[in-house]
């Protein structure tokens, strides 16, 4: 695997851990400004807040690439292998239906948002950038449950 496509293949991952640090960085410093010197930095939530969701869409990304999304398997466990996998396939359409949708929805809520020149409160920062989050991370889930059904079809 090249460089690249290794870069590539884990770009969620390094997003997340830069989100958290500067998530963690932001709180420590609010948290030391008011201790020391009396001032809450006001902005320093809504950084916070507004990050948490890029966090938590890529964060589902991951768990789907590396599989980690609770499974009940008892009763396909039992099936046949044939219907295992047809049992596998519904689930994965399911799955690329759901994220479609949510990236549908969510891409007119940022056009929506966009329109109507929404801001946050304290930064006045655009909100159609934070629920950007929405679509693109549905995306990226959707990406990555078409990768790992690619991988379980080549595999079975």
């Amino acid at each position: 695997m090249s460089p690249i496509h290794r870069f590539l293949d884990g770009i969620e991952e390094y997003v997340i851990g830069l989100s958290l640090f500067l998530m963690l960085a932001i709180v420590f410093l609010n948290a030391i400004s008011r201790y020391l010197i009396s001032l809450d930095l006001a902005f320093a939530l809504e950084i916070v807040t507004s990050l948490f969701p890029w966090v938590t869409f890529l964060g589902g990304a991951v768990a789907v690439k590396r599989r980690g999304h609770v499974a009940f398997s008892l009763l396909t466990d039992s099936f046949p292998p044939r219907a295992r996998k047809a049992v596998a396939l519904i689930a994965f359409l399911l799955a690329v239906a759901l994220y479609a949708v949510i990236a549908f929805l969510g891409t007119q809520m940022v056009l929506f948002e966009r329109e109507t020149h929404q801001g946050t409160p304290a930064l006045e920062m655009p909100t159609w950038i934070i629920e950007l989050s929405i679509p693109l991370g549905s995306l990226a889930i959707l990406a990555r449950t078409i990768q790992v059904a690619r991988q379980e079809w080549r595999k079975s």
